[in-house]
């Protein structure tokens, strides 16, 4: 129990407690972002498998054979199947276009299909699709139809009952392109309608859930099966870029949370050494009355060992309490309820606090177990320790194998540990230029702030580094949610195309392009476009390069035209002349990731048939101009014989945002992508993901002011005599804070100008490395850091020094003699 006796004695002293905040910060820290990570990664991966209204798909142009069904019953998984293509409906004498899905019983196996019986009725959730002779439609049908619930409806040779509204299918997000409003029927309707014929353009996809186990020995049986006209379709595939986004979100949680528990730790390891120091004179005497160095080593160990279990059951709890809070707070950008999360966060916030105790704070305990109760009694320095600079190992090395495994990239790890040390450097230069400035000559408060940075240039250095770092994440981040997404936008062009027309059929483009011309309008040339497969390269099949691409594993928008598109610039070859009858211009970018050069021959498949083209130009493409734009366009005349539908993008005004709705009354089978829209939707979006990487980098100021109150009170003690002297020598208290003021100021001013520069070296890479656009310089940065880093540091030093120069001089000084 004397470990314990000692803790809660101890406690008064304020080393132990500060050891306690600084490790309930890193253990709460880490242990949020662990359970916000698992929840959010769990949500994905049920919204993913909605998305697919499946855990697997298998989508083919054409049936599979029934001996796959049988496989996948065999091995006991849930099946149901969807059937996609475009047909003309029709009521009485209106007809229109529509984008047909027959569904099987079961559809969907997951995710919800809500439909209303009504128009004025409550959406219900259903897991089945219309019943045989009923079909349900989109809401906007009946208007453009003039129908009601209850009305009959043509397809093909079949006549159905209208008997229900769609509200939301799982799936619909599967097919951006679709024609037209959504018609959902029966798959045992499809055969008597006889729409489909050879060569129609038809997507079948096969549903399948089950056992984990079953669906990966369905699907490693399945492979070999397989032709380049049918897929496997997963979470990966289901949301690609959700998935990558997801992935980087929470990667640089984890790396915002790791800055946080380095500070920490520094907090922790400062905290520790002064009370190793403290306590020297307490071990000596003990050592000088018979105890051993088991005996202390057992003493202070149990204290550590009492203390860390305790502040990291606090963190965890706090850790837990701020996931859950936010998450109730972020509930409605969440696509479905995140599950409760599972145990393994936990594991990551104890392991936290392990390694801060291990590493920072349990290294000054076995120098304090080392001490020399002569030399310490005597205060005789003159022959010091030489191996204690190894205690300096174990604190880096700790917090290398933290941030490595929180990461789980090495090269992440060397660059974050890179930085720091650059960092560091930045910080020592300029410490070293602010200790050698002649402010002393402003007066007396100068001269003594001054002259407190001289004395402790080394502990600056590491405070600059610190309030620094934390300062750099925050302004970063405010600016890349702010000031980048300007600059990009201030990229469009003038007038820039904020509208896309997808999917106008061939019958339909004289009406579209006067029903634009009609409103003066600015858009494009129009493009017709086709999607084919590229399934070989100079006669060898792509399944058997060793460069993978995304225009490998999927199916890609083809098109031709006679000249170069705007914005785009041939960098090798030629573009074809009035004779070229052949040939394609394939995006660098592409070509270089599928090693493609010029010459090579590749070829296509599009909707069962196969065409080759040479390649007789490569072409860079600008992204930002919002025009259509293809990674492959043909020669005029090169895929004369596939069925194209057209596409276009224009400006529209604001003021006459109601032309879509004219255009969607008499072109209904048209796409209509209002971009627009999806402007304001990231916007939204990288709002409310910032609130939670903004509550880390908070988190990362803080840890700076316990790195702050650390120093503070390692130098306490000098600090409480220098004041006693310059008190006793005249000098008022007001002259004392004064100087305080001054010096934490200026370090505060020194690490805002460090932040202003890495702040803007991390937006130069962003501009250009994620963002793609020229950098500009931000010269409200660089008052805004100053002044951020004076208020923060300034406030926080004056406040953790209040009681250096409160203490009457004449108390100070005799316990000094």
């Amino acid at each position: 129990m004397l470990p314990l006796r000692l803790l809660s004695r101890d406690w008064r002293g304020g080393e132990l407690a500060l050891i306690a905040t600084a490790l309930v910060l890193a253990v709460s820290c880490v242990t949020a972002i662990a359970h916000f990570g698992d929840r959010l990664t769990r949500a994905m991966y049920i919204q993913s498998q909605s998305f697919l209204a499946a855990e697997r798909v298998v989508q083919s142009s054409k049936p599979v054979p029934e001996a796959w069904l049988d496989k996948a019953s065999e091995l006991g998984l849930q099946q149901a199947q969807t059937v996609g293509f475009a047909s003309m409906l029709s009521a009485g004498d209106e007809f229109q276009f529509a984008s047909v899905k027959a569904v099987s019983d079961g559809y969907p196996l997951v995710g919800k299909l809500e439909m209303r019986t009504t128009t004025t009725a409550t959406p219900i959730t259903t897991q089945q699709g219309p019943a045989p002779g009923n079909v349900w439609l989109e809401p906007r049908l009946l208007p453009l139809m003039n129908l009601e619930i209850g009305s009959d409806l043509q397809l093909g040779d079949s006549t159905f009952t209208v008997s229900g509204l769609i509200d939301q299918e799982p799936d619909r997000g599967a097919n951006l392109f679709s024609m037209g409003a959504r018609l959902m029927m029966h798959a045992d309707d499809l055969a008597a309608t006889n729409i489909l014929q050879p060569g129609s353009r038809v997507t079948y996809r096969y549903l399948f859930a089950g056992d984990d186990a079953a669906l990966k020995q369905y699907f490693k049986w399945l492979k070999p099966h397989l032709t380049e006209h049918q897929r496997v379709i997963d979470l990966q595939e289901g949301q690609p870029r959700v998935a990558k986004a997801l992935d980087r979100a929470e990667s640089f949680l984890y790396l915002a949370g790791s800055l946080a528990v380095l500070l920490a730790s520094v907090a922790v390891g400062l905290a520790a050494r002064r009370y190793g120091l403290r306590h020297a004179n307490y071990v000596a005497v003990m050592k000088s009355l018979g105890a051993g160095k088991q005996k202390i080593l057992a003493i202070y160990i149990g204290q550590m060992t009492a203390l860390t279990l305790i502040a990291t059951a606090v963190g965890l709890a706090i850790g837990s309490f701020v996931q859950s809070q936010a998450v109730n707070l972020l509930q409605g950008f969440f696509p479905v309820t995140p599950p409760p999360s599972s145990w393994q966060p936990l594991i990551v916030g104890i392991a936290t606090g392990l390694a801060c105790v291990i590493g920072f704070a349990l290294p000054p305990l076995f120098r304090l177990a080392q001490t020399d109760p002569m030399q310490t009694l005597r205060q005789d320095w003159s022959n010091p320790d030489k191996r204690e600079w190894l205690g300096l190992i174990p604190g880096p090395l700790s917090m290398l194998l933290l941030i490595w495994w929180l990461s789980g990239s090495l090269a992440t790890t060397a660059a974050l540990l890179a930085g720091l040390g650059l960092l560091v450097a930045g910080s020592a230069g300029i410490n070293r230029l602010l200790v050698r400035g002649k402010l002393a000559a402003l007066g007396g408060s100068w001269r003594i702030a001054l002259g407190s940075l001289q004395r402790r240039a080394g502990f600056n250095t590491l405070l600059i580094a610190a309030f620094g770092t934390g300062l750099l994440a925050m302004l970063a981040m405010f600016y890349a949610r702010t000031a980048l997404i300007d600059e990009w936008q201030m990229q469009l062009p003038e007038k820039a195309p904020n509208h896309f027309l997808v999917n106008i059929a061939p019958y339909e483009l004289d009406g579209v392009k006067q029903k634009i011309e009609g409103k003066n309008l600015e858009g494009t040339e129009f493009y017709p476009m086709v999607r084919g497969r590229l399934i070989a390269v100079n006669g060898t099949p792509v399944d058997e390069r060793e460069q993978k691409d995304g225009a490998i594993r999927r199916e890609l928008n083809l098109s031709w035209t006679d000249t170069v598109p705007a914005d785009n610039k041939i960098v090798a070859g030629e573009w074809w002349d009035e004779n070229t009858t052949e040939g394609v211009s394939v995006e660098v970018e592409v070509a270089a990731r599928l090693g493609l050069e010029m010459g090579d021959v590749l070829r296509f498949s599009i909707g069962g048939l196969e065409t080759e083209a040479p390649i007789t130009s490569l072409r860079t493409l600008d992204w930002n101009s919002m025009r259509p734009n293809f990674f492959m366009l043909f020669a005029p005349g090169s895929l004369d014989d596939f069925p194209a539908t057209y596409i276009q993008s224009f400006y529209l005004p604001p003021e006459e945002k109601l032309f879509i709705n004219e255009l969607v009354k008499n072109f209904p089978s048209v796409s209509i992508i209002e971009l627009d829209k999806i402007i304001a939707n990231i916007r939204e979006t990288i709002g409310q993901v910032a609130i939670a990487i903004e509550s880390v980098l908070a988190l990362m100021l803080i840890a700076g002011v316990l790195v702050l109150i650390a120093g503070v009170r390692a130098s306490i003690a000098e600090r409480l005599q220098e004041a006693a002297v310059i008190r006793t020598l005249g000098g008022r208290r007001q002259l004392l804070i004064r100087s305080l003021m001054i010096e934490f100021g200026l370090l505060g001013i020194a690490a805002g100008l460090l932040a202003a520069f890495g702040t803007e070296a991390t937006l130069a890479v962003l501009s250009q490395r994620v963002f793609e656009l020229p950098f500009n310089f931000h010269p409200g940065l660089w008052i805004l850091g100053p002044l951020v880093g004076a208020l923060l540091v300034g406030t926080a030093g004056t406040l953790a020094c209040r009681s250096a120069v409160s203490q009457p001089p004449l108390k100070v000084l005799r316990e000094l003699a």
